[in-house]
């Protein structure tokens, strides 16, 4: 009787095992990527450039990096505020370490599989149901999406309401894209909150009802998880602003949102990891596009990527390294001692068993 209750509730987890990151679709989008940012350096002068970094304010460089690495402050302090109705025993600072983390992950795969690594994280550190998890992920998603668009397209239009510039259409389209797509599953999901077909299985429905748990936070959520996301792309903003500084260009605000906003519409191109090469083209031809010039404009994207891309991955292998000293597992499984039938996002686990990475 007790091995086929282990085994009925082993048949409850809703992903079993670990996600499979690393397989020849991820190393052919590595490599993609790399031939796109080997295209582009050979058609710049390299030299031009790193004479041009050489001579910029490094202390606005600073001052952008220590305000775009912040965003992952408030990023953890919103993902809290979406599961606040679970009994998760994790800090603001813990839940910044994960997104941080699970970021780091989406700098090297495609296809956004850093946010199913982000629900697997959630179930080994916070003990909730992958579906669960994955309900907030993508509901945070679908905020960021509307928020990035509708500030992307109105910046857009001022600066070029005569002709937008085929780039940033294009930018705009996959922007519309994903919005779209991630408020269109919220739906789906919706539709099938008060009753599921009865054909559905009992593990799907589970599954369904721990994603439904937290898709939409509650009413008293909103307010706080609205001026985080505000406080997010405001420094964002303010990363691209000096760096503007850092190379003397004295832009309109409205000229920083628009080259904050286009190139992260282009980060979400699902072929390369986070939009790797395209989000560097993108970022340059719309500094193009504003005014700047090419030398400039070249050095500009090298810095941006550097600290934003290449430097969160240099951090994430370190924070990988240190995951026993900052309490953070980052692949092992926890083995489930019982999910309930409520589908509840908690899982209760045996503190005996749970195994560090």
């Amino acid at each position: 009787m007790r091995m086929a209750e282990q085994n009925h509730h082993h048949g409850l987890n809703d992903d079993a095992g670990a996600p499979r990151l690393w397989s020849w679709p991820t190393y052919l989008s590595i490599a993609i990527a790399m031939g796109i940012l080997a295209s582009a350096a050979a058609m710049v002068d390299m030299k031009q450039i790193w004479h041009q970094i050489a001579a910029c304010d490094k202390r606005f460089v600073i001052l952008g990096a220590l305000a775009h690495y912040a965003t992952y402050l408030f990023r953890g302090m919103r993902w809290r505020r979406c599961l606040v109705h679970l009994p998760v025993a994790a800090g603001n600072g813990k839940f910044a370490l994960m997104v941080f983390f699970y970021n780091f992950v989406d700098n090297l795969v495609p296809a956004k599989l850093g946010d199913i690594y982000a629900a697997h994280l959630a179930r080994i550190n916070f003990r909730i149901r992958r579906s669960t998890a994955l309900g907030s992920i993508v509901f945070l998603r679908m905020i960021d999406a509307w928020f990035i668009l509708v500030l992307a397209s109105i910046v857009s239009w001022i600066l070029f309401s005569s002709r937008l510039p085929r780039a940033v259409i294009w930018s705009l389209i996959g922007g519309a894209m994903i919005a779209v797509g991630a408020t269109s599953i919220m739906l789906v999901f919706v539709l099938f909150k008060k009753k599921l077909p009865g054909w559905v299985p009992q593990k799907i429905k589970q599954m369904i009802q721990a994603f439904q748990s937290a898709m939409w936070p509650g009413a008293g959520q909103l307010v706080p998880i609205g001026i985080l996301t505000v406080l997010i792309w405001v420094l964002e903003t303010l990363w691209i602003f000096f760096l503007l500084l850092a190379f003397d260009l004295q832009l309109s605000p409205a000229k920083a949102v628009f080259l904050t906003m286009i190139p992260l519409l282009a980060s979400a191109f699902p072929i390369t990891p986070s939009g790797a090469g395209v989000v560097e083209i993108t970022l340059y031809s719309c500094l193009k596009v504003v005014g700047v010039a090419s030398p400039v404009a070249g050095s500009l994207t090298v810095i941006n990527r550097l600290v934003d891309y290449w430097l969160h991955i240099v951090l994430g292998v370190l924070t990988w390294a240190l995951r026993h000293v900052l309490g953070l597992r980052t692949w092992r499984d926890i083995p489930l001692k019982n999910f309930g039938d409520s589908g509840s996002g908690a899982i209760a686990v045996n503190e005996d068993i749970i195994h560090d990475n």
